[in-house]
C-alpha cells in the first residue's frame, strides 16, 4: 500500500478515500450536499481529486466537514493536503493577527513620553525589536524622545498649576463635552440596540438589493465591532469570490449574492452580520454559510 501512495499525493489518495467511505455506508452525493450545504458539483470534483475550482483555502474547508462528515477528520492525510496545497494552520494565520487587548491605534492615549513608548511596543513586538540590527537605534530614540518630551512639558505642567481660577475654568470648559460625548456613543453600542437602520454607523449602509428586480437578492452586511478579523466572502458557491483581508473596528463591509454566502471569519466574536437586515446569530465557527 505504502508503494502505491509513493505514486500519487495525499490529495488524491484522501479524494478516493473519502469516495470509497461515502459509498461503503450507502450515501449518495446528494444526501451529503444537503447535510453540509456544500454542492453537489463541489462534491463531485473534490472526490475527483479536482481542487482548483475555487481558492485552496476555501476547498480545504469543504474538504475537512466532508471528512468530518464520514468519521476522517482524524486522518493524517489532512494535514498532508495542507502542506501540499500551501495552506498555513491556524495558529500560523492567528500568530499574524493582534491579540485581544493590543492597541492598533498609532494615536498616544496616555500624556507624555510613556505614550510613544507604548506605541512603540505596540507596533513591533519586543522579540522583534531585540533580534534586529535596529534595536540600538530605537533605545537611542527613546532615550532622546524622553527627554525632548520631559522638556517640553515640565514648563507647561507649571503653568497649568499655577493658573488663576479663570484660567483653570477655561481648560474645564474645554474638557467637559468631549468625555461625555464619548461615553454616551460607547454607552449606545452596548447597552441600548435599537434598530440596525437607525444606528449612526447604519445610515449610509443599504441592507437590502438596490432594487427589486435585481437577481442579487441577497445582500450581507459586516460589521467589525472590536480590535481587528480577517473576513472572506465566496458568493453562490463560488461564482464570486470577494477579496479577501484584515479589517479594522469600525468598518463596514457589504456583499450582494443571488443565493448564498460562504463566509470566513478569523474572529467570530469581533464581527456582527445582517442579512437582508435581520441580524445573524453569533457565529460559533470561523466559517458558515448564509442564506440557503
Amino acid at each position: 500500500m505504502a508503494e502505491e501512495h509513493g505514486f500519487r499525493s495525499a490529495s488524491e489518495i484522501l479524494a478516493q478515500k473519502l469516495t470509497q467511505a461515502r459509498k461503503s455506508r450507502g450515501i449518495t452525493l446528494e444526501e451529503v450536499s444537503k447535510l453540509l450545504n456544500i454542492s453537489k458539483e463541489h462534491l463531485e470534483k473534490i472526490e475527483a481529486g479536482d481542487f482548483t475550482f475555487l481558492p485552496v483555502v476555501y476547498v480545504y474547508a469543504f474538504l475537512k466537514e466532508y471528512a468530518a462528515a464520514l468519521d476522517l477528520a482524524g486522518d493524517p492525510l489532512l494535514e498532508q493536503c495542507r502542506d501540499e496545497l500551501s495552506i498555513p494552520t491556524e495558529d500560523q494565520v492567528l500568530r499574524q493577527v493582534p491579540e485581544r487587548g493590543e492597541r492598533l491605534s498609532t494615536l498616544p492615549e496616555k500624556p507624555g513620553w510613556a505614550s510613544y513608548l507604548e506605541t512603540i511596543t505596540d507596533s513591533v513586538p519586543l522579540p522583534v525589536l531585540a533580534g534586529s540590527g535596529l534595536a540600538v537605534a530605537v533605545i537611542i530614540l527613546l532615550v532622546v524622545g524622553m527627554l525632548v518630551m520631559k522638556a517640553f512639558e515640565s514648563p507647561g505642567q507649571e503653568d497649568t498649576s499655577g493658573e488663576a481660577g479663570s484660567r483653570t475654568s477655561e481648560v474645564e470648559i474645554v474638557e467637559e463635552p468631549v468625555r461625555p460625548d464619548t461615553l454616551a456613543v460607547d454607552t449606545a453600542a452596548v447597552t441600548s440596540p435599537p434598530s440596525v437602520s437607525s444606528e449612526p454607523w447604519a445610515s449610509d449602509v443599504s441592507f437590502l438589493p438596490e432594487s427589486p428586480d435585481s437577481p442579487y437578492s441577497k445582500v450581507l452586511v459586516i460589521r467589525i465591532i472590536n480590535d481587528m478579523t480577517w473576513v472572506k466572502v465566496v458568493a453562490d458557491d463560488g461564482e464570486i469570490v470577494f477579496p479577501g483581508g484584515r479589517f479594522t473596528k469600525g468598518e463596514v463591509l457589504r456583499y450582494e449574492a443571488r443565493n448564498s454566502f460562504w463566509v470566513n471569519v478569523g474572529r467570530p466574536s469581533f464581527v456582527e452580520m445582517y442579512l437582508n437586515g435581520e441580524k445573524v446569530p453569533p457565529l460559533s465557527e470561523r466559517t458558515a454559510i448564509l442564506g440557503k
